[in-house]
């Protein structure tokens, strides 16, 4: 495995740090999505069912509008409070998942660096769960600050996403605190937005694009159902198109669309390391001692 180590901690271009993202994922992709389902696998899973308790309680909703067609005094049936509950679930499980896929995905990647291309699971394991509660307060306050940085203006968001995208791999490599890393992530982008920026976009729109592969059976199967719903009746019921099959070929595309998200936190922790290198040359010292060692 030594000869196909990986290097993580030297300075790459855009076009290196894409291609090392998928090279590495290649090399790893067994053991890595094991340990993912490990670690993240739970959080996934109660994710799936709240995002499944949503979209049926949603589609309930359907029927009850429909039913205020021919009986409008009607007002039974909306579950306004299960859909609050659902979107609640989703939201927190949402939270709980990338926490744990950050720890897991990161901390995979430092047993890798620390043990030169080999990975200790045991190590992964016991770091992701002594870095879950900083991942999660982290998330939650990096999702805060995005969210106000929107709905201010739109462009401050987005200023926003590229330096706070790099807090969990320095929570996870340089072991500091929230409120330190996300201030570090700000110094480690400074004169290097538009590159990282840049950067990111592609990676997203490469997971985006492979999320939309994996929603065409749902969406080839709504459109057939439409059609057949739609010769039989005058007026579409959403109800009778987005049934259990719809549910469930939505919710396989939905697993497939988090666990592709594994690409991205790969090329977070690229990108930490190049801005690293191009600040400390924390990699090129550490050469440096070992061809003395060597000698």
């Amino acid at each position: 495995m030594e000869d196909q180590f990986l290097r993580f901690k030297k300075q790459r271009e855009i076009g290196e740090v894409i291609s090392d993202t998928f090279k590495f994922l290649r090399e790893n992709y067994r053991l890595l999505f094991l340990v993912i389902f490990k670690i993240a696998g739970p959080a996934l899973l109660v994710l799936i069912l709240s995002a499944g308790y949503y979209m049926y309680v949603t589609l309930g909703s359907f029927d009850w509008l429909r039913s205020l067609e021919t009986t409008p005094q009607s007002t039974t049936g909306f579950n306004i409070g299960g859909i609050l509950i659902a979107a609640f679930l989703m939201l927190v499980s949402l939270v709980v998942y990338f926490s744990l896929l950050y720890g897991a995905v990161l901390n995979f990647i430092k047993s890798y660096i620390e043990n030169n291309g080999e990975v200790n699971e045991n190590e992964v394991r016991l770091g992701a769960k002594n870095d879950f509660w900083k991942l999660l307060g982290a998330g939650f306050l990096t999702g805060i600050m995005i969210f106000f940085g929107l709905l201010v203006c739109f462009f401050p968001g987005i200023y926003l996403m590229v330096p706070l995208s790099l807090v969990f791999a320095i929570l996870v490599f340089d072991r500091m605190e929230v409120f330190d890393s996300i201030s570090h992530s700000f110094s480690l982008i400074k004169n290097n937005w538009w590159v990282t920026f840049a950067t990111l976009l592609v990676m997203w729109l490469l997971v985006y694009i492979a999320g939309i592969i994996f929603s065409i059976p749902a969406i080839v199967y709504s459109l057939i159902k439409a059609f057949s719903v739609a010769e039989e009746a005058s007026m579409v019921n959403p109800a009778e198109i987005f049934d259990w099959v719809y549910i469930l070929l939505n919710l396989i595309s939905t697993v497939a669309q988090y666990l592709l998200y594994t690409v991205t936190v790969i090329s977070t922790a690229f990108i930490y390391f190049n801005l690293n290198e191009q600040k400390n040359f924390t990699g090129t010292f550490e050469t440096i001692e070992n061809l003395g060692k060597q000698e």
